[in-house]
């Protein structure tokens, strides 16, 4: 795989298993805030790309003082154009990570699922990420896009 990634957060691209590529970072969830922002400059998923799974897996045990939700979406690769905030991960739940080991694999039906999974990338877009309800107080998260291409 292709090594990419800015400020600690080691995302890379890599061609996988079954014909599908990979995208991977890693979120401090800490960082996050409540509007989204970009998780990683350098990683993009291309126009064409076909969303077939997202795996969120929590390397160290999120927290919040709250009932924090999970978003995970997309930017134009303009940086300021919204593709879709939430397209990706939709409000995941902070049961759902609140474990070290957690792995969730969201694919089309599953809870947490976001209007692009299963659906063709009209415009290539850079990773996005928020929470919903409460701020996270600790927790590492690995997060791994697998797409096709159309």
């Amino acid at each position: 795989h292709k090594e990419i990634g800015t400020a600690g957060r080691g995302g890379f691209v890599a061609a996988g298993d079954n014909g599908l590529h990979n995208v991977q970072i890693r979120i401090t969830a800490t960082d996050l805030a409540a509007t989204s922002a970009i998780m990683e400059n350098h990683v993009v998923i291309p126009a064409g790309a076909v969303i077939e799974e997202i795996e969120v897996i929590s390397e160290t045990a999120c927290t919040s003082g709250g009932s924090a939700a999970l978003n995970i979406g997309l930017i134009r690769q303009d940086r300021s154009t919204t593709y879709d905030e939430d397209g990706l991960v939709a409000a995941l739940a902070l049961t759902a990570i609140n474990a070290a080991g957690e792995k969730n694999v969201i694919r089309v039906g599953s809870t947490g699922a976001g209007a692009l999974v299963g659906t063709t990338l009209a415009n290539a877009g850079i990773l996005v990420a928020d929470y919903d309800t409460a701020a996270y107080t600790a927790g590492v998260l690995v997060i791994r896009v697998r797409y096709s291409r159309a």
